[in-house]
């Protein structure tokens, strides 16, 4: 039996979310497809959605389902902005977000070709990888491919993780310019870090930006259901078919009889890139 003050957090989570999407009650309850009454009752702490709308629920609030029903009260991060630099302090950073990250990590990057120092990754991508394996992670990535050895160095993952909770988008297929622009990780979507790319080897002192607090979640859960609904998934099937992975390759310039070739090129490489894309 779940307490009242368990329900009242509940509660005020889901205010506090449908408020952060900037929905009325009207609209939650068409989006759902519940009575504008219901979601009153459950803000309010006197009664829980039922067990078949709480998937629906989450899914409209951009709120992992666990979180969404936990019967604790949350103690709101107030809104902060760290510069970080990305040689000195972003490794200490994503090693701490990567052993506390809990159920998903989202990793996008939308922009030209990086080149992170690699003292910088190794710590972060070895406990990601570690979870991945041991499946007490999901992760959701998105990112343009410039080139084909980039490809090849995801598709590289998506065998090495065939079968796990690791999936990937492709997003503006085989577009070769663009203005450097975003690149980042969601870690639970409570931890953010957003950086710029560059370009050279190896950077120097490139700030990376730690933005915690509800305004920045909000606009980040928007953004990344955006280009996620937008992408092309690579490995729904696992690393067993790879057809839009070849699909893409060929769009970006493959021929047709090096596709075995490149596929077994891209299982002998150790780790392909390591995990998800770093800023």
């Amino acid at each position: 039996m779940i307490s009242d003050t368990a329900m009242t957090a509940i509660g005020q989570r889901i205010r506090r979310l449908r408020e952060g999407k900037g929905f009325s009650r009207n609209v939650l309850a068409h989006e759902i497809d519940v009575d504008v009454s219901s979601i009153a009752g459950w803000e309010s702490g006197k009664r829980l959605p039922r067990d078949a709308l709480r998937a629906r629920l989450a899914q409209a609030l951009d709120c992992e389902l666990p979180l969404l029903m936990s019967p604790q009260f949350e103690t709101e991060t107030p809104t902060s902005v760290t510069v970080l630099d990305a040689t000195s302090e972003l490794p200490r950073i994503l090693t701490e977000c990567a052993k506390g990250v809990r159920h998903t990590l989202r990793a996008v990057r939308l922009s030209s070709p990086y080149a992170t120092a690699v003292h910088v990754q190794t710590e972060a991508r070895r406990i990601i990888n570690e979870r991945i394996m041991a499946q007490t992670l999901e992760v959701q990535r998105v990112e343009i491919f410039y080139t084909l050895e980039r490809l090849q160095e995801t598709l590289s993952n998506i065998l090495r993780y065939d079968g796990k909770a690791y999936y990937v988008k492709a997003y503006c297929v085989g577009l070769t310019e663009v203005v450097p622009f975003l690149g980042g990780y969601g870690f639970d979507d409570r931890e953010i870090l957003l950086g710029g790319y560059w370009t050279g080897s190896p950077p120097q002192h490139n700030p990376v930006l730690r933005i915690r607090g509800l305004a920045i979640r909000t606009f980040f859960l928007s953004y990344w259901k955006d280009i996620w609904g937008r992408g092309v998934l690579l490995n729904g099937h696992g690393g067993h078919d790879l057809a839009t992975v070849r699909d893409v390759a060929l769009k970006m310039g493959l021929k047709p009889r090096a596709w075995r070739r490149f596929v077994e090129e891209a299982a002998s490489l150790e780790t392909g890139d390591g995990v998800p894309p770093i800023v």
